[in-house]
């Protein structure tokens, strides 16, 4: 026997044993922490969201009295599940090292105190443990020597054995705070000196460490496994009035049902129900045994202290105990080792069952008629009078050890699954890290053959199998290995990722199955019910998906997924009003994106102006979720209407970012969008153009909404030859706005052949006002004219105007109606014909008489107040546009009228130039501002400069013809003259060919008087 090592004052001495109580708890704690979050951090259930367009329409485009809808996508979000993983947890890894290192500290201090034979035991369990660590693998010297483990041994072996032989006296501190520093050196030399990075290294010791783990926490429910039954003798016994104490009976009722429910738990498989859908779980059992092992441990010096003491010894190792064996089994759950996590429930349930009943049969045979008189039996429990304490241990484990062998010693099968399981996981990320070697991921693949070897339930090995398959886009094979899985045992994960696989039309039934049999087998399932409602949400089947909404529903009332689907389905079979009342019963919260990118869709299709958007949107610097781009679609969509542009620096950042390239294109058109109903038109032309470019279906698209903004500016013939390179490239719903474009041009006959076009629409809107335009087009002005309503009247002004020769025949007709809505919109239309016509007094006398007052702020007004500016330009009435300018209201897209009028005002030229030039930056599709530019520079004689203007504005509104006259003139201006053939060219097909000559004759002469400029005095 060694002699008994001082021990130090008691306060000092409790340092060191608080110190391991609070690890030891700390590892409890983990453990149930890990029990609840460990399943959903290495298998997390991951949403899929899905996409599905649903036409919808902005702010329509106003052509006189009828309205062009401008048509665009919206997007519902949907979601189904899927099962990602199982992830790798470095850190529970690394907190299962950092709880190894201490107990390795601590065992080693103690076991330097015990006598001979413990100490030999002792050191023997640390070499078992250094050698199953396989640390030399990680190359800290060689990785084919066992370099490492040797200097492992001898630093930890050699202070030990002296502490042992030479230095018994030593203090606990002293021994405590030595394996400390070696301890700590050996970390530093296989952390510095590793192949790996710390977090390899760690997953590659903890998964080594799995058999060390298993043996640690049998060993603890062995030590254990009657400590319940003790506990109720306690409760039984404790009570110092004996009138209060329990008798023999009730003991043996509270055992006989503790007992007789771990016999039902073994004979039904793990399944006994304790409350409605709450099951009995073995590892609840531990704790108290757990807490009663502690608080007996002094009493049950009796039975060990031959062996080891209970100061220091047992009071140390039994809180080393627990916390090895509490991180054993936490990492394990950590990691959803499910063969592991199984193999020590069963274990824990058998020897809970074998022992309590022999330690019972020990307390009956020993104090039976103690326990009669109602004696304090639980303070003699450990002194027996006839059956021997050890007997207990004999029959339990013997009981035991035949339970085991009668099932062929599956319990140690499947903590060996458990084992490679971890090597599986250890080798597929070495694999992944390294897509090249196909060694590793065969490694990885055998390792987990191994498993389902060992344990043929072990979904946890097929997960893995699946998640290789998935890495290297083997999808059969992943088919495979899941339904191979689920083929053996239940799951309701599994299920979910084998449909997620199913993500093809033709795998519709092959989705379905596989949906069914997982909700048959997990009928509390709402993740189930969702999916198999979105998968009948493909199908006709309506009532199918109504019913398992409801079954989602009702399994989870809270679930924002489903209540998100739930408005998505009734969104796209167009049941708006119910949608709507489900939306009121179930308000987005801040994260509920799909459900408010949904909400927000719903608002635009029924035109409810109060949804705007959240001001909370996605984080610029992350990418997009799908829900998130949904939300930012349709919150920059209801802003549109308010000209709001303050999504723009978002959505740069946003297009700009890599991990959003899926919604590039969607994000680009928005962010035109944005711009040009913000007052930005000409940045939003710029931006729509590498979308317009091609001859695809979206580029067709695309081409037609350039159409239709050219048509809202102004730009007739332009926007007429843009509709047409859109009906080249396949887009249906061109011919209506293109008739319209032809009709403002003044080409009625190309109108009338379009609108026919129109009126045979698939589409009925579209069609009726096809047939509507067609009806106005072949109106007779003489006979059927006068007898029409008013409104027929304005929008004939409206339409045919433009190709009428006597202006103020129609002119007098606009002011003949009636309706003061009908007059206006034939006024503004016909006013501005008659003031290219010349007719001055016309205008004037019609501003006079029915234009509001210039403050007056609405659109209407604004168009009233460009007609002014425009008329005063002509007039040069410099005093009345300046007048203008300061007081009037101009709308945002009228604003370029006033920079306009600002410009033409300037009295100084550098004034002038900086004005023009930012006209013509900012709107060079006002034609009447471009001239303007032109003639200030060909005034100031910088004909270059008014060459680059005129480009400019052709480049914006190609088929313009004043634009077209004044570069050809410009172009021989400029010493240009070749550049000019084309645009003449160009000419020829667009004028008449009268006009054409005279043009011609124009050209010619200033081409020569060009000449004789340029020619040599000579």
């Amino acid at each position: 026997m060694v002699p008994t090592p001082a021990l130090p004052p008691a306060p000092r001495r409790r340092v060191a044993l608080l110190i391991l109580g609070f690890v030891a708890l700390l590892a409890v704690g983990l453990a149930l922490f890990h029990s609840f979050t460990g399943s959903e951090r290495t298998l997390p259930v991951v949403t899929v969201p899905q996409l599905t367009p649903i036409p919808t329409t902005l702010t329509p485009l106003k052509i006189g009295l009828d309205e062009l809808a401008v048509r665009l996508n919206g997007y519902l979000v949907t979601q189904t599940y899927d099962v990602a993983g199982p992830y790798v947890q470095p850190e529970a890894a690394m907190a299962w090292l950092g709880l190894l290192a201490v107990c390795l500290v601590y065992f080693l201090a103690l076991v330097s105190t015990l006598a001979r034979p413990a100490f030999v035991v002792g050191m023997a369990l640390v070499i078992f443990l250094l050698m199953s660590l396989n640390a030399d693998l990680l190359g800290v010297f060689d990785s084919l020597q066992q370099y490492f483990l040797v200097l492992a041994l001898a630093l930890l072996g050699l202070p030990a054995f002296a502490f042992h032989a030479f230095w018994p006296t030593a203090t606990l501190g002293q021994r405590l705070l030595t394996f400390a520093v070696v301890v700590s050196a050996l970390n530093v030399i296989l952390l510095s000196q590793s192949n790996f990075s710390p977090a390899f290294t760690a997953l590659h010791l903890t998964s080594y460490a799995t058999i060390s783990g298993a043996v640690a926490f049998a060993l603890l429910v062995l030590w254990v496994a009657f400590e319940n039954i003790h506990g109720l003798l306690w409760l039984n016994t404790q009570a110092e009035n004996p009138g209060s104490r329990f008798g023999l009976l009730p003991f043996v009722l509270a055992s006989g049902l503790y007992l007789g429910t771990l016999l039902l738990y073994y004979l039904n498989d793990g399944e006994v129900l304790i409350l409605p859908n709450v099951r009995l779980d073995p590892y609840l059992l531990l704790l108290p045994a757990v807490l009663v092992g502690w608080l007996g441990l002094r009493r049950r010096a009796a039975t060990y202290g031959s062996w080891v003491g209970y100061w220091p010894g047992a009071a140390h190792i039994y809180l080393v105990l627990v916390a090895l064996a509490a991180g054993s089994l936490g990492y394990a759950l950590a990691t959803a080792n499910d063969p592991l996590i199984t193999a020590g429930r069963d274990f824990t349930a058998l020897a809970l069952l074998t022992c309590g009943g022999a330690f019972l049969l020990y307390i009956l045979l020993n104090f039976a008629p103690l326990m009669r008189q109602r004696l304090r039996v639980y303070r003699v429990v450990y002194e027996p009078r006839r059956l021997p304490f050890y007997t207990v241990y004999v029959i339990g484990i013997g009981a035991l050890g035949i339970v085991s062998m009668r099932n062929n010693f599956f319990v140690l099968n499947q903590v060996r699954a458990g084992f490679y399981n971890n090597l599986g996981d250890l080798s597929r990320l070495q694999s992944e890290e390294d897509p090249t070697n196909d060694g590793l991921a065969l490694l990885a693949e055998r390792y987990y053959a191994e498993s389902d070897v060992y344990d043929r339930f072990n979904h946890r090995a097929s997960m893995g199998r699946a998640a290789l398959y998935r890495f290297r886009n083997q999808r059969q094979n992943e088919i495979n290995a899941l339904r191979r899985a689920l083929s053996r045992a239940p799951s309701e994960k599994i299920p979910l990722r084998l449909a997620a696989l199913f993500d093809e039309p033709s795998d519709f039934f092959d989705r379905q199955k596989t949906l069914q049999e997982g909700i048959k087998n997990a009928p509390r399932s709402a993740r189930l019910a969702n999916d198999l409602a979105q998968l009948y949400s493909r199908s006709a089947l309506t009532d199918s998906v109504l019913f398992y909404q409801q079954r989602a529903t009702t399994l989870s009332p809270d679930n924002t997924i489903v209540r998100a689907n739930q408005l998505a389905f009734l969104v796209q079979n167009q049941e708006l009003k119910a949608a709507q009342e489900l939306l009121r019963e179930n308000a987005p919260q801040t994260d509920d994106m799909a459900l408010q990118s949904n909400a927000l869709l719903l608002a635009q299709l029924t035109g409810d102006n109060t949804a705007t958007g959240t001001s909370t949107l996605a984080d610029s610097t992350n990418g997009l979720s799908a829900a998130e781009f949904g939300r930012l679609y349709h919150t920059g969509l209801r802003r549109l209407a308010a000209h709001d542009t303050t999504l723009l620096p978002l959505l740069n950042q946003a297009i700009s970012h890599p991990d959003n390239e899926a919604y590039v294109e969607q994000l680009t058109f928005l962010r035109a969008l944005t711009q040009y109903y913000g007052g930005r038109p000409v940045a939003a032309q710029a931006t729509l153009l590498p979308l317009v470019i091609g001859t695809s279906p979206s580029a067709a698209y695309y081409q037609q909404v350039r159409a239709m903004w050219l048509l809202d500016q102004g730009l007739y013939a332009t926007a007429a030859a843009y509709f047409a390179e859109a009906a080249r490239n396949g887009f249906a719903e061109v011919a209506l706005p293109r008739a319209y474009a032809f009709a403002l041009a003044g080409q009625p006959d190309s109108a009338q052949i379009q609108a026919a076009v129109a009126a045979q629409d698939p589409n009925p809107t579209l069609a009726r006002q096809g047939q509507r335009l067609r009806n106005l087009l072949t109106l007779d002005f003489t006979t059927q004219f006068p007898s029409a309503p008013d409104s027929i009247k304005a929008q004939y002004i409206v339409v045919v105007g433009a190709a009428d020769a006597n202006p103020m025949a129609l002119l007098t007709a606009a002011e003949a109606i009636e309706t003061p809505t009908a007059r206006q919109a034939a006024l503004l239309a016909q006013l501005p014909r008659v003031l290219a016509a010349g007719n001055l007094e016309g205008v004037r006398a019609a501003l006079q008489r029915y234009a509001p007052s210039p403050a007056t702020k609405s659109a209407a007004s604004s168009q009233w107040n460009a007609l002014r500016g425009k008329l005063y330009v002509q007039t040069q009435q410099t005093t009345n546009l300046r007048q203008l300018v300061s007081t009037s209201y101009f709308a945002p897209q009228h604003q370029p009228h006033r920079l306009y009028f600002q410009a033409t005002l300037a009295d100084k030229p550098v004034d002038a130039a900086r004005l023009y030039a930012k006209l013509i930056r900012e709107a060079p599709y006002l034609t009447e501002g471009v001239l303007a530019a032109a003639d200030f520079h060909v005034r100031q004689r910088d004909y270059a400069k008014a060459y680059d203007v005129l480009l400019k504005g052709l480049d914006y509104n190609p088929e313009s013809v004043p634009l077209l006259k004044a570069y050809v003139i410009a172009a021989v201006r400029a010493g240009l003259a070749p550049y000019a053939e084309e645009p003449l060219d160009k000419l020829r097909t667009l004028l008449a060919p009268a006009e054409y000559a005279t043009f011609r004759s124009q050209y010619e002469a200033q081409r020569a008087a060009q000449a004789a400029a340029l020619a040599p005095w000579n």
